[in-house]
Order: C-alpha cells, then sequence, then structure tokens
C-alpha cells in the first residue's frame, strides 16, 4: 500500500477510533443518566398514586373499574406507558388494556415489594421485560393492601437517544472528511520532498548502497570538499586499521601519502587512477581517486578506491597452493627414498630379515593409511591433501595420526571440498609451524566425521599451547607469531567457517586442540 493510503487510511481510523469511543462513552452515561432520571419520576408518580385515598379506598374495596378509571385516568397525561395497581395476591386491578383486569401480574419484579413493602426501580432486560420500573407499596389504615407500578419499556429512552445517535453519526462523517483532507494534502506534501518515493523504495535504496559499498573486495573512502570524511567501507577500515569511527572526522586521520593525493586531486579538478600507495613496508596499496560533481558541475567531493597489493598476492599464494603442493611432492619423494635407502642398506648388510620386518611395518602403517583414506573418505580431493600432509611431516620427523574412526560420507550444503581443504590443511600447516619449534617429539592428532547434524574435525598437537590473549587474536587477518608476511590461514578458516554458520573452538593446555562444527543445512 502506497504512503499516501496508508497515512490517509491511518488518520482516519485514528479519528474514528477516537470519536466512537468518546461518543460511545458520552451516549453510555448519558443513557445512564436518562434511566435514573426516569427511574425517579417514576418513583415520584408511583408515591403520588399510593397515597390518593381514592385508590386506597377503591383498591381495599376491589373495584377494579374504579382503580382502573383512576390509574387509566392519570396515566394518558404521563410519558409513562403503564401504571399498574395490584393487590398483596398480585391481581391487576388498573391495566393499560381493560382485558388484563382481574389477571395475575407475570413480568416480575413485584415480590419484594409485596413481602418487605419497601419502594424501588428496577431497570430490567429479560425475556418477558425491558422496562424501568418503580414499585411503591399501598397502604390501607397501616396494612399494605397492594402496590403500584410504574413503567416505561426501553423503546422509549431509544426514541428520546435517537437525536443524540445522529449527531455522533453527523460528527463522525465531518470529523472522518476533514481527517482524509487533512492526510492527503499531507501525504502529497511528504511524498513531494522525498521525490515520489515511498518509504520502501528509501529504504531498499538505503539498504542496497550499504550493501553493495559494504560488499566490494576495494576499500572505498568519500570525502567532502571540506575534506571531512563522509563514508568507509569494512575494507578500508580494515586496510587502515581504523580503531574507531572516523566519519565527519578531517583527512589527517589517514596516511600522509594519501593527504598528498587528495591535494592533488582537489587542486586540479582531475581524477588519478591506478596510483601506488606506500603505506607501510610490508603494504602497498592501489588506489584511484575519482571527482565528485553535483548538477552544477561543481566539485563536491572525491571517492577514493585501495586495494591492497601485498594482500593479493598472499592470498594467491594461499588458495592455489602451488608452494605448499610443491613442498608436498617433494616431500613425499624425499621420504620414499629414505625408505628406499633403509631398505638397501639393510639387504647389504645381510640383515635380510629385519629388512622384511621393516617393509612389513612400513607396508601395515601405509595400508592402514590407504584403508582411512579410500574408505572411508569419499571425497578424492580430501585423501589427496591427507596423504601430502602425511608425507610432509614425516620428512620433517613429525608424526600425523589420523583417527582410525574417521570418516567422511558427504559435506555440508554450505562447503565445497576445497573449502575442506582449506580449513583441514591451514589447521594443519599451523601445527606443523608450531612443532618445528620444539626440541621433543612432535604429533599431530587428525579427527574428523559428518555426522547426519553437521561436520567436525579437529587438529590437536602436542606443541607449547597458546595463551588466552593470542587465542583472542589467531584468528585475526595479519597476525601471526611468526616473523613477515603471514596470518592469512586462520583467517580463511574463520571466513570459511562463519560463512557456514559454524563454530570454532580452540582448546590450550599441554598442547593446542581446534575443533571444528559446520552444521549440515
Amino acid at each position: 500500500m502506497k504512503l499516501q493510503y496508508k497515512m490517509t487510511l491511518f488518520f482516519v481510523l485514528i479519528l474514528a477510533i477516537v470519536i466512537w469511543t468518546i461518543g460511545f462513552f458520552g451516549l453510555k452515561n448519558y443513557e445512564n443518566s436518562l434511566e435514573v432520571q426516569m427511574g425517579n419520576n417514576a418513583m415520584d408518580i408511583a408515591v403520588t398514586l399510593a397515597s390518593m385515598e381514592k385508590v386506597q379506598e377503591k383498591l381495599a374495596d376491589k373495584d377494579y373499574h374504579a382503580v382502573q378509571e383512576i390509574i387509566e385516568g392519570i396515566r394518558v397525561n404521563t410519558r409513562f406507558q403503564y401504571i399498574i395497581v395490584i393487590d398483596m395476591e398480585g391481581i391487576k386491578y388498573s391495566y393499560p388494556t381493560a382485558y388484563g383486569l382481574g389477571k395475575p401480574y407475570i413480568s416480575g419484579g413485584e415480590e419484594e415489594v409485596l413481602k418487605t413493602g419497601e419502594a424501588y426501580v428496577s431497570a430490567d432486560r429479560n425475556e418477558l421485560i425491558s422496562a424501568i420500573r418503580a414499585f411503591v407499596p399501598i397502604y390501607y389504615e397501616n396494612d399494605q393492601i397492594g402496590a403500584v407500578i410504574v413503567g416505561l419499556l426501553k423503546d422509549r429512552v431509544t426514541e428520546e437517544n435517537q437525536s443524540y445517535y445522529h449527531l455522533l453519526y453527523m460528527t463522525f462523517f465531518i470529523a472522518a472528511l476533514l481527517g482524509l483532507i487533512s492526510a492527503t494534502l499531507l501525504s502529497l506534501n511528504i511524498k513531494k520532498s522525498i521525490f515520489g518515493l515511498e518509504p520502501k523504495e528509501i529504504a531498499l535504496l538505503l539498504g542496497q548502497r550499504d550493501l553493495i559499498l559494504h560488499s566490494f573486495k576495494n576499500g572505498i573512502i568519500a570525502v567532502g570538499e571540506d575534506k571531512k570524511i563522509i563514508f568507509y567501507n569494512d575494507t578500508a577500515k580494515k586496510i587502515f586499521d581504523f580503531k574507531r569511527d572516523i566519519t565527519g572526522e578531517d583527512v589527517e586521520v589517514l596516511c600522509p601519502h594519501y593527504r598528498v593525493l587528495l591535494e592533488e586531486v582537489l587542486a586540479t579538478g582531475e581524477s588519478i587512477y591506478n596510483q601506488e600507495m606506500r603505506v607501510t613496508p610490508y603494504k602497498t596499496l592501489v588506489s584511484s581517486h575519482t571527482i565528485m560533481r553535483n548538477h552544477r558541475n561543481e566539485v563536491i567531493g572525491i571517492v577514493s578506491d585501495f586495494q591492497d597489493l601485498t594482500e593479493i598476492k598472499q592470498m594467491a599464494e594461499e588458495l592455489t597452493g602451488v608452494k605448499k603442493m610443491t613442498h608436498a611432492l617433494r616431500a613425499q619423494n624425499h621420504e620414499f627414498m629414505n625408505k628406499l635407502h633403509t631398505i638397501s642398506g639393510l639387504i647389504q648388510l645381510g640383515e635380510y630379515d629385519k629388512a622384511v620386518s621393516y617393509i612389513s611395518d612400513v607396508s601395515r602403517i601405509r595400508a592402514e593409511l590407504s584403508t582411512t583414506l579410500n574408505k572411508r573418505i569419499k571425497n578424492s580431493h580430501i585423501a589427496a591433501l591427507l596423504l601430502a600432509k602425511y608425507n610432509k611431516v614425516a620428512e620433517m620427523k613429525i608424526e600425523l595420526n589420523i583417527n582410525p574412526n574417521s570418516h567422511l560420507e558427504k559435506l555440508p550444503e554450505t562447503v565445497s571440498a576445497d573449502d575442506f581443504c582449506s580449513i583441514l590443511g591451514n589447521l594443519i600447516e599451523n601445527s606443523i609451524d608450531e612443532l618445528l619449534e620444539v626440541d621433543y617429539q612432535g604429533v599431530i592428532e587428525v579427527d574428523f566425521a559428518s555426522e547426519q547434524e553437521g561436520l567436525y574435525m579437529s587438529v590437536t598437537d602436542n606443541g607449547r599451547g597458546i595463551s588466552e590473549e593470542k587465542q583472542q587474536k589467531i584468528f585475526e587477518r595479519g597476525y601471526s607469531t611468526k616473523d613477515g608476511n603471514r596470518g592469512l590461514g586462520l583467517d580463511i578458516v574463520k571466513r570459511i567457517v562463519d560463512d557456514s554458520n559454524g563454530v570454532i573452538d580452540v582448546t590450550s593446555e599441554e598442547g593446542t586442540t581446534i575443533e571444528v562444527f559446520i552444521p549440515m543445512e
């Protein structure tokens, strides 16, 4: 529904609710007041009639016609629809129609006045009668001989309220009409102010703008002509390592090289593209700076985008795995050459039994590994990765144990085989880097399983462990305890796991265990 129609409907509904609420309670209050007033009037007439000596005498004489004549002569001159006189047995001595004389009063409500002799007013709403009635006892020579009932049916009350109903309807109609006109004028004015866009369209445009700008892999910074920062995306925040929100601040908070380029662009009014910026000795950016102009062709700011060349090179090396594949193949070749040399030496020494035993041990270990990789892992890429890592750590004199109960039938919907290899490969590489620093036998334990709920994997090493402070930082891009441009591996792991709504848990006591869980759906 359009904004104009929403506002119009809203104002009309509010006015309707307010008017009907006020009218309803006002009318109810008026009806109650009118009922009380009519009840008092009925009581006054009933008291007067009960005090008339002629009525008392004729009722005591049980003269139906005389009582009827007196009462009806009075009733026709009042607003009340019926005045009934009854004796102590409830027999009617007066009634608006003569055929009711001498018959029992059946409308109810008279029991109390006949029993207690007390006067009262009753507003009844039942199946027999809906009326306001006053009951007053009639006494003769100090003895109660009957009662008089003065009543007004509720339809008379409704008739007297009709004028107020009409007034309420008219007020509602006028207020609704004024509200409709006011809402239409207001909505048209607001529509003009927002260039004819609906709120959904504005929210969609703003949301799309933020999503688009923040989803760029390049860093983006927009600066006004007053050199105040008006926008930057998440990538720019990471590239320049902003520790706080710098929106609205001067460009002085940015690096000097960027400020120089900014001054040049503002001075010349010409955009600059593909300009290298050296931010730190280890970080070089490629930047472009585009002039922003308004509809009058006036310069109103600059939009700059940045790309981290260093990160691109590191990411390419991490993702393609060329270097790791070369090391893995070289390690596998060395391992088999070492084993062949060992077998050759035993044979030359005549230690045939030892040679056979050695070959049997190697074959058994290889058979167990092959069984685990070939039969329990249904993906050849993952099996190849584990085999390569096994050969690599064997060359480095590190023991890699793959849990024989590990199994992998299928991967979660959000994780590909390459993603799994990236996670497992980077976790093993981190353990290798740690164990190369210790002077005792390094051991890496790998375990993984694909269950109905999700994919579980863990990598454990018996290294020196990780402090709690460092545990909070190891998944940050660029953070590493080693020298050089590193710190991308665990960031890749964290990104893949987060994108899959997974969980990473780090435990470090005697060594380090990193556990990953990714739901199947």
